[in-house]
């Protein structure tokens, strides 16, 4: 290994703190994609994580003790007319099945999200965010121009036109543009388009991989904006670390197996331990 700047392994991490195999010390204000919001190898986390590693594993779609204690620990962050409709692995798994459930729902094939947000890396999610060079944005999936380059009304004017052609399944939101400057709307901003969204029949879907569990004030971000998405993400915070998401959905919601609700590893009982001690 050379002793450039630009090259460096990492042997292991301490709450903000991270040890190279030199022994070099470094603070750590990354925090791995903001998903260690509780220190590098946390010792409660992880003494959860490994007993469970002495149980089960993986038990695919059969529920386990410890996931029913995830979910209820999840919908305890939650208003009583919101539940958890599954747990996934990643941000970008998590956004896939609530693009695949709104459509579902509403027969409508066509999903709005808005420029240089950041909901993951697949065809639909990076489409759905920023300028791809494979341009990967299609006629079922708009991106328009968030509040970094437009002014809000004529946001407001696009989406109304967008949405009153009736053929929109969701709009996404990343209510504040964690990988792009730190933008967000104004509170009236998210309730007009709420309000929208309610009119037309299209789900409001809130990404809060980011803004989720008291990062930006408010438990959630929604609740600080007075908005009720009828869905939201989250993730990062969820397993200190541990890959783990969300879909939390309102309860009049219904998950039909067309949605392909569900993945190999979604809500594995090791996710599972690592969401009860975070959120413990």
């Amino acid at each position: 290994m050379t002793d450039s700047a630009d090259r460096f392994l990492i042997a292991r991490g301490e709450n903000d703190r991270l040890f190279d195999e030199a022994g070099r010390v470094y603070i750590d204000l990354f925090s791995a994609h903001g998903a260690a919001w509780l220190g590098h190898a946390n010792p409660v986390v992880g003494a959860a994580i490994a007993h469970q590693l002495q149980h089960v594993w993986n038990t695919g779609a059969i529920s386990t003790p410890i996931r029913e204690q995830a979910q209820a620990a999840v919908q305890s962050f939650f208003p009583p007319s919101h539940r958890l409709a599954g747990f996934y692995s990643t941000g970008m798994e998590a956004a896939e099945f609530a693009l695949r459930m709104a459509r579902v729902l509403t027969g409508r094939p066509k999903i709005v999200g808005f420029e240089h947000s950041m909901h993951g890396k697949s065809l639909a999610t990076a489409a759905l965010g920023w300028e791809n060079e494979w341009n990967l944005l299609t006629p079922e999936l708009m991106r328009l121009p968030f509040v970094d380059q437009a002014e809000e009304e004529d946001i407001v004017a696009s989406v109304d036109d967008v949405l009153r052609r009736h053929d929109v399944a969701a709009v996404l939101v990343e209510p504040l543009l964690g990988s792009h400057g730190g933008y967000e709307a104004t509170a009236g901003y998210y309730r007009e388009l709420a309000e929208m969204c309610r009119e037309y029949g299209t789900l409001l879907i809130f990404d809060e991989m980011l803004t989720g569990f008291g990062r930006t004030g408010a438990l959630f971000y929604f609740q600080s904006v007075d908005v009720v998405p009828d869905v939201v993400l989250i993730g990062k915070a969820l397993g200190a670390g541990f890959p783990v998401s969300g879909v939390v959905v309102d309860r009049s919601i219904a998950i039909e197996p067309g949605m392909l609700p569900g993945s190999t590893f979604a809500g594995n009982p090791l996710a599972a331990a690592a969401v009860v001690a975070t959120l413990g």
